[in-house]
């Protein structure tokens, strides 16, 4: 058997140093690969409104980048000769290393649009793309040149190896790298990451270069056989398998991300919990055949496909996040699962892990870019739970079909559709409910908005919009209750109590600012000659507010101006402030953080102070934390600590009609304001040591203020 120059070299390190550097390269590759995944996420997350939807959508782009990176793997193993491998390679390496850092500069923010995605994706492109799609190369492009240097050994652990370098990575960012440094740092710190993985490569790249002798074909159909692979022969539905079990076990992975994050909290630990799952998937079946088995996880996926039915009932939000995270495990162990027992000899590496990016950039595109525009709810979960069970069967099928007896087969069929049927119908009720008493569904780029009649027990009838599973606006349909103040903004709140007691009400119209509109209820409190400006990031909010609710149009026949401008809030009133001056307003209510991710980016140091600079000297700054998941009291404190004004909270019960509990904070210095008895006896009193967090626009940390309310 014929040796490669590098093989003949002898020297302890060939024996041993190269296979380790190959394993340390593709190591560091995966780290970084899923390391930048979540700092590019928060980088981008506050220029397009911080919803789960920003994350699905960038989670889509690395997919779709990942794609591109196994084509180019595939093309210069194919194409190109051992020595332009090398040299194409470290002159790709070089060029990457010049775009760092990834920090995009602030011309790349976006400006007020209907539908960001394709922005975004921009955005993405210009700032992670070139060494993302370098890394995305490093796996299979070193698994064939590590084939091709020793052609006795399998490359797939290598394989298994890269996806616990990326696990760790994913496991890793949350507790350790966003909680202790900021933006800036992790940027420097994954650019001198990237320069150390470039020149490892580069050292692999110009020994492959070196290369001028492939590897024995019959020694690479020795690997295969022993690898577990059947035949070097390829057949075209082996092929299609290769892309439609990852296309699903993708779709699954992104449409379980929505379903945990829309109303939960866009942070990275709720980014990076599937993910996690995911990649273990992977790692699990492609280490090692015995992990997993069939014949059990036919039996398993079965109880799997119930629970992903199950789950989407409502009840405890931690015991909701454990079902979809099982269901997602053992949905993708079975579908990896049969993708590892269809993997081909090693001389079809390449072409094998480029059918599974392709899988898994379908996968994304269908969550990201065609859920959007064809459903106008989150079906795309129900798509993949009810696909997941006929690929998994098909493929099943194709792999051991002919070696079954018949009466087997179709006992396996029957039992399969009947389980089909179940699942569908259940969904199908699930999905149906959705429209019971419905006035208005659509679906934008930020989510489902749902306007729906309803009438709780010993209440007069009601509209209700709904975001996601959160309530954010109704009203009563027939008077006095129609032009009630109530909701989040009774009387007695903070926020109430700035619009009706603010010093200058009485002698003066108020100049009045409001990110977020909802069903647009705050409203109610405007009066003749107010100036009411809206920020509202989702016209499709506006639309439904105008369309089935009174309350913008009841205040403009009562004489009040009211504006409603469309774009993330902090962008518009940024551009204002530099285009036309401050606003001076007498009342900035920030009401973006009842659910959905919570737009950090709104409650940063540089935010607060660039709020100030639209606000009078007398003014108030009221701040809805009211949240089911996230304590936002030690941000409002320290923002106020840092900006030097009062900060004075209450905490509502809501007992209005429909009214409902809420937490508001008001910071201002205007002791006219605070010393009014009405007002002064609404606070809660200051807590003695209560915790502080500072927020800046480079450091941010979600995860230290997650509760259960």
């Amino acid at each position: 058997m014929s040796t490669s120059p590098m093989r003949s070299a002898g020297s302890t390190f060939g024996t041993l140093g190269w296979p380790a550097l190959f394993a340390a390269t593709i190591f560091l590759s995966a780290f970084l690969l899923f390391q930048v995944q979540p700092i590019a996420g928060k980088i981008v997350l506050p220029w397009f409104g911080g919803g789960s939807n920003i994350w699905i959508t960038t989670l889509m782009f690395f997919q779709v980048a990942l794609l591109g990176g196994y084509a180019y793997s595939h093309l210069v193993a194919l194409r190109l000769s051992p020595r332009a491998q090398g040299f194409v390679h470290i002159g790709l390496l070089v060029t990457a290393a010049a775009t760092l850092p990834i920090i995009p500069g602030p011309e790349w923010r976006p400006e007020a649009e209907d539908n960001p995605t394709w922005r975004l994706l921009l955005v993405l492109l210009i700032s992670v793309g070139p060494p993302y799609l370098l890394l995305s190369t490093t796996g299979p492009l070193l698994q064939h040149w590590f084939a091709t240097r020793y052609p006795n050994r399998s490359p797939y652990p290598l394989y298994a190896l890269s996806n616990v370098g990326s696990l760790l990575a994913l496991l890793s960012y949350p507790v350790v790298f966003e909680r202790f440094l900021g933006l800036q740092a992790q940027s420097r710190m994954f650019a001198g990451g990237f320069v150390l993985f470039a020149a490892a490569c580069a050292v692999l790249a110009w020994q492959t270069a070196r290369l001028v002798t492939p590897a024995p074909a019959q020694a690479v159909h020795e690997v295969a056989e022993t690898d577990g692979a059947e035949a070097s022969v390829v057949r075209p539905v082996q092929v299609l398998l290769w892309a439609a079990l990852p296309a699903c076990a993708s779709a699954l992975l992104l449409a379980v991300t929505t379903q945990m994050t829309q109303d939960v909290a866009g942070l990275p630990l709720l980014w990076v919990l599937p993910l996690s799952v995911y990649l273990l998937t992977f790692i699990a079946t492609f280490s090692s055949e015995k992990m997993y088995e069939p014949t059990m996880y036919t039996i398993v996926l079965a109880f799997a496909c119930a629970g992903g039915v199950y789950v989407l009932r409502d009840f405890s939000i931690v015991l909701q996040i454990s079902l979809y995270l099982l269901v997602l495990f053992l949905c993708c162990m079975s579908l990896h699962g049969e993708t590892s027992r269809l993997r081909p000899a090693p001389k079809h590496l390449t072409v094998f892990y480029l059918m599974v990016s392709v899988g898994g950039a379908l996968g994304g595109m269908f969550v990201a870019l065609l859920a959007p525009v064809i459903f106008d709810g989150y079906w795309e979960y129900h798509v993949a739970l009810l696909t997941t069970p006929v690929l998994v069967l098909l493929a099943r099928y194709y792999d051991e079909g002919e070696r079954r007896p018949v009466w087997m087969i179709l006992v396996v069929t029957i039992a399969a559709s009947g389980l089909l049927f179940v699942m569908g119908s259940q969904l199908y009720q699930h999905a149906l409910k959705l429209y019971d008493n419905t006035l208005g569904l659509e679906r934008s780029f930020y989510g489902v908005v749902r306007v729906y009649y309803a009438q709780p027990l010993g209440e007069q009838p009601q509209h209700h919009m709904q975001h996601g599973r959160i309530l954010h606006g109704l009203q009563f349909l027939d008077e006095p209750l129609k032009s009630s103040r109530t909701g989040y903004y009774s009387p007695t709140t903070a926020v109430g109590l700035a619009l009706a007691n603010h010093p200058a009400r009485r002698q003066r119209p108020l100049t009045v600012g409001v990110t977020g509109l909802g069903a647009g209820m705050i409203a109610a409190y405007a009066e003749r000659g107010d100036e009411w400006s809206f920020y509202e990031i989702d016209p499709l909010v506006t639309q439904m507010a105008e369309d089935h609710f009174t309350y913008m149009n009841d205040a403009r026949a009562r004489g009040a101006g009211v504006e409603v401008y469309h774009g993330d809030g902090r962008t518009v009133l940024e551009r204002q402030l530099k285009d036309d001056g401050s606003r001076q307003f007498d009342v900035l209510v920030l009401d973006a953080f009842t659910s959905d991710a919570v737009p950090v980016h709104l409650l940063t140091r540089e935010a607060i102070a660039m709020y100030w600079q639209h606000l009078k000297p007398d003014g108030i700054l009221a701040i809805n934390i009211s949240n089911a998941y996230l304590d936002l009291s030690p941000v409002i404190r320290g923002l106020a600590a840092d900006s030097g004004h009062e900060a004075k909270q209450t905490r509502d019960p809501g007992n209005v009609p429909g009214g409902r509990t809420s937490f508001w904070f008001v910071l201002t210095n205007n002791r006219a304001f605070l010393d009014k008895p009405v007002v002064a006896g609404a606070f809660v009193p200051e807590v003695e040591g209560a915790s502080t967090v500072r927020w800046t626009d480079d450091y941010t940390n979600l995860y230290s203020l997650l509760t259960i309310r």
